[in-house]
């Protein structure tokens, strides 16, 4: 019976144990530990209201640049970024009002305020589309590290022109630093599991 009952404790120890020693979380994306700030970003949304990422401060806000005309990555990447935001959503209705997502667009010239209006909210209903100033375009690229330009390969297309640019979700944190960045081709339901531990810290 002592033997027994040594051996039930110990078990409960081994139990008591392992129970607190779950593993880490491994994420999909790059996440920061030298976190900078991105700088500022302000521009028009697809409403038609005056934007400024400082305004989002506290949340957790998801960035993609791209342009419309894009006939496959920025459609794609919006669609997963779309459904991420319904997983959350679903699972946890707190946790997904502290997310904000954002598509910038690097092509202003076609991409104005009403055709951002037409294209976003297909998407989602709560990605704001974003114009920002010619003139500033260039500032906020630099301060994501965010690479775009015509496509001289493709001027004849159909669209007009392609523009060639990184792909990429940037995660910015609720003190606006870069916090990570994802892959454009991360699929919805694994770029929700990391979000929903970012959301977490």
């Amino acid at each position: 019976m002592y033997k027994s009952r040594l051996g039930l404790v110990a078990l409960f120890f081994v139990i008591v144990s392992l129970s607190g020693c779950a593993p880490a979380h491994i994420f999909t994306g790059v996440v920061f530990d030298d976190l900078q700030p991105v700088g500022e970003l302000r521009g028009t949304t697809h409403n038609g209201t005056s934007f400024d990422l400082a305004d989002l401060k506290g949340k957790l806000v998801l960035v993609f640049f791209g342009y419309t005309f894009c006939p496959d990555v920025c459609p794609m990447t919006l669609a997963d970024v779309s459904g991420a935001m319904r997983i959350i959503a679903d699972e946890d209705a707190k946790a997904a009002e502290s997310l904000a997502a954002l598509f910038v667009t690097i092509d202003p010239e076609r991409d104005t305020v009403e055709r951002l209006a037409q294209y976003v909210p297909a998407f989602h209903p709560d990605i704001l589309g974003i114009v920002v100033e010619p003139s500033a375009l260039e500032e906020v690229k630099s301060s994501f590290g965010v690479y775009a330009a015509k496509s001289e390969a493709n001027v004849s297309s159909e669209a007009g022109y392609l523009m060639d640019h990184t792909a990429g979700i940037y995660v910015v944190d609720r003190e606006g630093n870069l916090l990570a960045l994802f892959s454009h081709d991360t699929p919805a339901d694994v770029l929700a599991a990391d979000l929903k531990v970012l959301l977490k810290r």
